[in-house]
């Protein structure tokens, strides 16, 4: 019996130590957003059925009237930076925008920072290290929320892309 008390205490200790380890180690919501993420879908939440289609998926109209209020106009490509740098790249290879980016919380708020310190806000809902999903809200006559998913590019080895 008295053999059996210290194994027990070696044995929690290190089921603990272990468990700390795994939790450490995990990844972070800063180390996941980095890298690049490609747009593949808009929808909207919360909105009215009579004005869009019933699977969400935004109007031409809607969307150019979200463009007009929003700072980011038709990004493609969003590719996140570890010095808190964002790259917004669009269909044309010239335009491109550089911002600051900064996840707030628990990692749950992604916020835009712009040179003229104007700040553009997303609800984090998922981050993977494949997928990406936020929430913009805004308060257009349309009211309701866009639902904006991304999927990670992975990045290819050199003797991949040969």
């Amino acid at each position: 019996m008295k053999k059996t008390v210290p194994i027990a205490y070696s044995l929690i200790l290190i089921v603990l130590l272990c468990s700390g380890t795994v939790l450490i180690k995990g990844d972070s919501p800063e180390n996941l957003i980095v890298g690049k993420w490609k747009e593949v879908a808009w929808n909207f939440e919360r909105i009215n059925v009579d004005s869009a289609k019933l699977d969400g998926n935004l109007l031409s109209y809607q969307k150019k009237e979200l463009y007009n209020n929003m700072m980011i106009h038709q990004a493609e490509e969003w590719e996140f930076c570890n010095k808190k740098q964002l790259t917004l790249k669009s269909k044309d290879p010239f335009e491109e925008k550089k911002l600051k980016w900064f996840l707030k919380g628990r990692g749950n708020i992604l916020e835009l920072k712009y040179g003229n310190n104007t700040v553009e806000s997303y609800q984090v809902h998922k981050l993977t290290n494949d997928t990406m999903v936020i929430y913009y809200n805004f308060d257009l006559q349309m009211r309701g929320s866009v639902k904006i998913t991304f999927k990670k590019v992975q990045e290819q080895d050199y003797a991949q892309k040969i």
